[in-house]
Order: C-alpha cells, then structure tokens, then sequence
C-alpha cells in the first residue's frame, strides 16, 4: 500500500490551457502564460473599480495614501503567496508597484472628481 503513487492532480477547470507540469513546447506555455495574462487584466481592472469607489467615498484627499492599509495588504498578499508557493521575490514588487500606481490614479480620480 505504501508504494502507491499520489493521486494525480485534477485539472483547474478555471484554465484552458494546459497546466504548466503538462506543457511540452513552447506553444503549451504561451498559450498559459497568455490566458493568465486575460484574466489578470480582468482582475486588475476590478481592482481598478475599487480605487473609483474609495476615490469617491473618501472625505479627503489626505487619507488617500494609508500606509497602515498598504502594510496590511502586503502581509495578507504575503501570506497568500506562501500558501500558494509564489515567491515572495516575484510577488512583493509587482504588489508594491501595483499599488503605488493604485494610489496615484486614485489621486487622480479623487482630484477630477471635486474640481
């Protein structure tokens, strides 16, 4: 019984392409990489909704930068990324520029919208 192999990994019925432990050339891991990159812009996009919304909801423009809410976004983005096995040298820049970016177009937003 112990020289059973390990269940083989189901498929993630979110994705098309083939997993990347299943790509054999080139065109398996564009294919991937390019279906990833559909749904990130997607999701940036709502990210982008929500910085409308707090551009909108808050009060004042000094309150638009929180360092506190940007620590504690990247404590939880870290603590995902380790649960999924994404390395913290990857995630941690793309999350920092992603939300200086954030918060610069939220400026913006909060900015064209009370003049």
């Amino acid at each position: 019984m112990d020289d059973a192999p390990p269940p083989a990994k189901k498929p993630d019925a979110r994705f098309q392409a083939p997993d990347p432990q299943a790509c054999e050339t080139m065109k398996d891991v564009r294919a991937g990489v390019d279906e990833i990159d559909r749904m990130l812009v997607a999701l940036i996009t709502r990210r982008q909704g929500y910085m409308d919304a707090a551009a909108r909801i808050k009060p004042d423009r000094n309150v638009v930068r929180d360092e506190a809410r940007i620590q504690q976004v990247l404590d939880n983005v870290k603590a995902e990324a380790e649960k999924h096995g994404l390395s913290w040298t990857i995630a941690e820049p793309v999350w920092r520029e992603m939300m200086e970016r954030c918060i610069a177009y939220e400026f913006e937003v909060w900015d064209r919208t009370r003049t």
